[in-house]
């Protein structure tokens, strides 16, 4: 019979505290929203679907692997700034912080809207019978001032607009400037206290959930930040509870791991409450940390690494992509007196998408990315030197 240890053990870490293995669910994460939206496009412009939706809805429900990368962010940041600012609450510390985050995803975030501003004006001077009912909304100009400054997922507007994936960025911005303070109410001393904590954020989850429209998790523009909010919360708490090593016997199995990744799968499939996901990709999470066999080694392969490791531009790629088939797409279709594409031509179509999506994920990771954290590197140093100057004046 398995014995949960719940006494306070140091978790199994790398030498640097980076969870490698996290990179590669990030990777899988990252093209599953992308299938999601693969799909959405040719359903809904009436050319057919990856996997018909009456059998499945392991395309349909993609869009929670957004849900996972809020608890992956709440997990992750707490194993990285947690006790740091709760050690050190300077200025200089909290300015780091917000500086750091800031530098991590708004080089790219802004990119893209740039990327989709030349599109915008590109096709509407060479290819205007494209720009149908939808164009209005997606390409709104009183919304790409709201983009620009992350205020996609507040309700500012009544559409998603421009890189339509963005507002997820938006959420998490304003997360990560709570979560100073959040920090500080979540605390491994605290484990009773931590427990409330996830127990008031999943029923507040369950309350956003049920006074939405749609009555799922797929909130994005109006309220998407409080489902971010909630659910990072939730992975700043797993955090306290991996410290804490619990369950760690039964999680770091590879039966374990593996259990919890076929019951997500069935709660995508058989399209479930979608609240199940969520303990589910907190299980999910602390099994790929614990686990050093067979889960560590799938894990640890290059491929997925590599995918992993340019996941955020995969992620936001994929949306600038997703505005070229959306509008393009049935202009091609009608040239070529396409009514419904074949299983050749979907093939075609899903492999051109992804296609596109990676290899520019890969040039904007090289070229985007990696330089926005080299200029915080040096805004940091800089800042440094200049303290110095003043502490020895």
């Amino acid at each position: 019979m398995t014995k949960f240890n719940v006494g306070t053990v140091s978790p199994p870490t790398s030498s640097q505290g980076y969870f490698s293995t996290l990179t590669a669910l990030r990777g899988i994460a990252a093209i599953w929203v992308m299938l999601f939206h693969i799909d959405v496009i040719i359903y809904y412009r009436e050319l057919g679907t990856l996997l018909p939706r009456e059998y499945s809805g392991l395309l349909t429900q993609g869009y929670l692997w957004v849900d996972f990368f809020f608890v992956l962010s709440g997990f992750v940041l707490m194993h990285v700034y947690g006790s740091r600012l709760e050690q050190s609450l300077s200025l200089s510390t909290v300015k780091r912080y917000l500086l750091a985050r800031f530098f991590r995803i708004y080089p790219l975030h802004l990119f893209t809207l740039l990327l989709l501003a030349v599109f915008a004006m590109a096709t509407s001077h060479l290819l205007p019978q494209v720009m149908d009912g939808s164009w209005v909304n997606y390409f709104d100009e009183q919304a790409f001032l709201s983009n620009v400054l992350m205020l996609n997922a507040v309700g500012v507007h009544d559409t998603l607009s421009w890189n339509i994936v963005a507002w997820s960025i938006g959420a998490e911005w304003w997360v990560y400037i709570a979560a100073i303070g959040l920090f500080f109410a979540v605390n491994v001393k605290h484990p009773i206290r931590t427990l409330l904590i996830v127990v008031i954020n999943m029923a507040a989850l369950t309350l956003l959930i049920y006074s939405s429209q749609k009555q799922n998790l797929d909130i994005t523009f109006d309220r998407g930040i409080f489902r971010c909010l909630f659910e990072f919360t939730i992975g700043t708490c797993l955090y306290v509870f991996y410290q804490r090593g619990i369950a760690k016997q039964w999680l770091s199995r590879t039966i374990s791991t593996l259990t919890v990744s076929l019951l997500i799968i069935a709660v995508l499939h058989w399209r479930l409450n979608d609240l199940l996901v969520i303990p589910l990709f907190c299980l999910l999470i602390v099994g790929a940390v614990y686990n050093k066999s067979a889960v560590y080694s799938l894990l640890m392969g290059r491929a997925l690494q590599y995918l992993g490791k340019i996941s955020y531009s995969i992620y936001m790629m994929h949306g600038v992509c997703f505005m070229l088939f959306w509008f393009l797409l049935p202009e091609f279709a009608l040239s070529q007196q396409i009514e419904h594409l074949s299983v050749i031509q979907t093939v075609i179509y899903c492999c051109s998408f992804i296609a596109l999506t990676i290899g520019s994920a890969a040039l904007s990771f090289r070229f985007i990315e990696v330089p926005g954290r080299t200029l915080f590197r040096s805004r940091i140093r800089t800042s440094e030197k200049n303290n110095d100057l003043k502490i020895n004046q």
